[in-house]
């Protein structure tokens, strides 16, 4: 009787500890033994939901970061962040702090990626705007204000993010 007594009293006791000790979050960072967090890979999020919870943190940063647009149904496009309005401080911060959350492409698609990223840095420079920048590795682009804001940028752009459609879509490559 007494053993039933106390399994009925610790029973609770335990379950409300666990509970109590644990936190609900987004699955994004993972305990490790020295009691810091450290970011985990989210495989189970589409490159859609990555995308919307890195602009979510950009926006949480005090960066306008628009979410992602989806791009021929598998990829996805950032566009409309005027970043050239926010201080190059806060920017850094912002990126650092979501740097996490970045979305992550499979290997297997980054390739066309970035062949994706060059045709359209070529098309960028042909459409005249003369000094844009060629893609980081991953296939990012650094674009500097001054690039913004060349009075060619947005038609360019225009035509330029067509031609990337196209070619996603005519299963070339796909973002």
């Amino acid at each position: 009787m007494r053993t039933r007594f106390l399994v009925a009293c610790l029973l609770p006791l335990l379950l409300v500890t666990v509970t109590a000790c644990t936190t609900s979050d987004d699955g994004g960072e993972v305990a490790s033994v020295d009691g810091s967090a450290v970011p985990s890979a989210t495989p189970s999020l589409s490159l859609l939901e990555q995308g919307v919870r890195w602009a979510r943190c950009m926006r949480g940063h005090d960066v306008p970061q628009p979410d992602p647009e989806v791009v021929n149904g598998d990829g996805i496009r950032f566009g409309g962040a005027h970043k050239d309005g926010v201080d190059a401080g806060v920017l850094e911060k912002a990126q650092e702090a979501c740097e996490r959350y970045r979305p992550v492409l499979p290997a297997s698609d980054m390739a066309h990626k970035v062949e994706l990223s060059r045709l359209f840095a070529r098309c960028m420079r042909e459409h005249g705007v003369a000094n844009f920048p060629d893609p980081e590795p991953d296939g990012r682009f650094d674009i500097k204000p001054p690039v913004e804001n060349d009075p060619q940028f947005p038609p360019a752009k225009e035509t330029c993010d067509a031609q990337e459609d196209a070619a996603s879509s005519s299963g070339r490559a796909h973002e």
